[in-house]
Formats: C-alpha cells, sequence, structure tokens
C-alpha cells in the first residue's frame, strides 16, 4: 500500500477511534503515525506539520483549562483561522490527495470530483478530541441514537425535498462504483470535520459564553449556521442559503442532544441518502 494511502487509512483509524476510547492516548498516538507517514509520502511539508502541531497544542489547551480572557479570545481567534483556511483550502504546506476526477455517477449528473484533504480532517480530529465530551454508557449512546434518527428524517425530507422541487435532482437509486471510498471520506473527513468545527467549536463556544437559555442558543444555532453557509458561497447564493438551512438541522440536533456524534451522524445520513438514492451531486444544466 503506498505510503499516502496508509497516512489517510491510519488518521481516518484516528478519527473513528475517537469516540469509543476514553483516553486520548490511542488516537494520539494513530494522529502521529498519520503525520509521521504524511510527511514521509509528501502530503504534509514543515510549513503544514508546524500548522497541525500549532492546532493540536492550542486545542489542547484550550479546552482542558480555564484561561485568562485575553488569552482564551487569542486562542478561539487561532482556531477559527485554522478553520478558515482549512474549509477554504488556503492551508500552506499540504498537498492532498485526489481520488476522483470528473467521475459521472449518471449520464445527466455533473461530473464530480474527490479529495482527500489531510488539513481540515486534522483540525477536525483534534476538535473532535479535546472539545467533545466522551460518551460513557449505553444510555447515553441510546439517547444520541434516539435524537439522531429523529432528526434525520426531517431532515433529508427537507433538503432533499428541497432540491427535488427546484429540479436539482431526480429519484435515482443506484450504487456507484467508488462508494466505499465516498464513504470513508464523508464520514471521516467531511462531516466529522464540519460538525467539529462549525457546531462542537463555533456554536459550542457560544452557548458556553452566553449561557443555555432559549435565546443564546438560537444565537448560537443562528451565528454557526451563518458560518456554515459562508464556506459554501462559492457554489453560489442559492447554495449558500441550502446550507444555511442545513446548518440550522444540524445545529438543532446539536443542540437537542449536547453531542456532536448526532450531528455528525445525521449530516452523513443525508448525504448517503443524496448518494444512494437521487442525482449525485446535481443534475446537469
Amino acid at each position: 500500500m503506498p505510503l499516502s494511502l496508509s497516512a489517510y487509512l491510519i488518521l481516518g483509524l484516528a478519527i473513528a477511534s475517537v469516540p469509543f476510547i476514553t483516553q486520548p492516548r490511542v488516537p494520539l498516538a494513530l494522529f502521529a503515525l498519520s503525520l509521521i507517514l504524511a510527511v514521509i509520502a509528501g502530503i504534509l511539508n514543515t510549513t503544514g506539520l508546524l500548522l497541525v502541531l500549532s492546532w493540536a497544542v492550542v486545542s489542547a489547551f484550550l479546552f482542558k483549562q480555564k484561561h485568562p480572557v485575553w488569552l482564551y479570545y487569542v486562542m478561539v481567534a487561532l482556531l477559527l483561522l485554522a478553520g478558515h483556511l482549512v474549509m477554504k483550502h488556503e492551508a500552506p504546506g499540504f498537498h492532498n490527495l485526489q481520488v476522483l476526477s470528473d467521475v459521472k455517477t449518471s449520464p445527466d449528473a455533473v461530473p464530480y470530483s474527490l479529495y482527500l484533504n489531510f488539513d481540515k480532517a486534522a483540525l477536525g480530529f483534534l476538535l473532535f478530541l479535546f472539545a467533545a465530551p466522551r460518551m460513557r454508557s449505553a444510555k447515553e449512546w441510546l439517547r444520541s441514537l434516539r435524537i439522531t434518527l429523529l432528526f434525520f428524517i426531517p431532515t433529508a425530507a427537507v433538503l432533499i425535498g428541497t432540491t427535488y422541487a427546484a429540479g436539482l435532482v431526480v429519484f435515482d437509486p443506484k450504487l456507484v462504483s467508488f462508494l466505499p471510498v465516498w464513504m470513508f471520506a464523508n464520514l471521516l473527513f467531511t462531516c466529522v470535520a464540519e460538525e467539529a468545527f462549525f457546531r462542537q467549536f463555533i456554536m459550542g463556544q457560544i452557548m458556553e459564553k452566553l449561557g443555555r437559555s432559549f435565546w443564546a442558543g438560537t444565537a448560537a444555532l443562528v451565528i454557526s449556521s451563518l458560518h456554515f453557509a459562508y464556506y459554501h458561497l462559492e457554489g453560489g447564493l442559492p447554495y449558500a442559503a441550502f446550507s444555511f438551512v442545513a446548518g440550522l438541522f444540524y445545529g438543532a440536533t446539536f443542540w437537542k442532544s449536547g453531542r456532536v456524534e448526532a450531528a455528525i451522524a445525521v449530516h452523513f445520513l443525508v448525504n448517503l441518502t443524496h448518494i444512494l438514492f437521487f442525482t449525485y451531486p446535481m443534475l446537469a444544466k
């Protein structure tokens, strides 16, 4: 197996291990191994490695103890900057692997490309590991599962239903040949990273500062959804508006459950429903 693929697989394993291992040593060991392989394989250069290490230090320090107000806001600003760089694909020092190039999932679909973004996944891993509390009992897992199922159906109905009504997709059940790669990348490198950043970090920090009232939660929900929409503006204003609505649903899942795992699951299940049963990513015009 090429070193580059090994680096991505081990990073994926590190991310997947986070909810199931209460002590951070095992996920961190896997993450460190993925960094070593990524440097050797040329995915990271010195700049990229230093960036990841700086994100690790700030994440570990920020969420584990109280700090002077000025230091807290400096660290929050650094992580917001990190999120901006990875969401805009502008972080220096990374050479991300393209695994799909202009493939068509259906004859009438627009071409689709897929990258494994090491920078985005690395930041998502760190926020998932250090900012999100672990679930320590079967009762907590069952509650999270119930809320996931409760929110998934209306979220999928509204989001996919809107695109269907707008003529952007049609019913198109299929099994694409690259589904395992897509599931790996979408769950661990996209959904975890985006929910850890927009919901656990941005929404969670706002709620922590403003309190747990309805209005504080609403403000956090709207602000985090606006951030989510902003980073989808490259697809145009309609896509950004769609992303804002999606952010409201994912944020509501996080708010109700208190668990980013539930938001990750809803996000992934909506995406999975899309690729399995409808035009993906959308109809060619």
